[in-house]
């Protein structure tokens, strides 16, 4: 598998995860924007600590899975949050 490849797949898996995360427990969810734009701030806080290339494939793998994983699923599960605040302001 190529390195995009992997990307694409990572990325989708995060996005399946965050929409499942919303449908299933949507009681998570903050009721506030204030409240919503803080974890969306730590969300992405936790993107810019990804790390980095690994010197072992096998810690790369649990790197990914570790760090990379949960942190893209939170952040795409705000930006879920986030749009059904922006959702609700508009009066759709």
């Amino acid at each position: 598998m190529s390195n995009s490849a992997f990307v694409f797949v990572l990325a989708a898996g995060a996005g399946v995860l965050a929409l499942w995360i919303h449908a299933r427990l949507p009681k998570i969810a903050p009721e506030h924007v204030g409240k919503t734009l803080l974890h969306t701030g730590l969300a992405f806080a936790l993107l810019r600590l990804m790390p980095g290339v690994q010197e072992s494939p096998v810690m790369a793998v649990v790197a990914v899975v570790v760090v990379v994983l949960p942190a893209l699923t939170y952040a795409l599960l705000c930006s879920i949050w986030m749009l059904r605040h922006v959702q609700t302001a508009m009066g759709i």
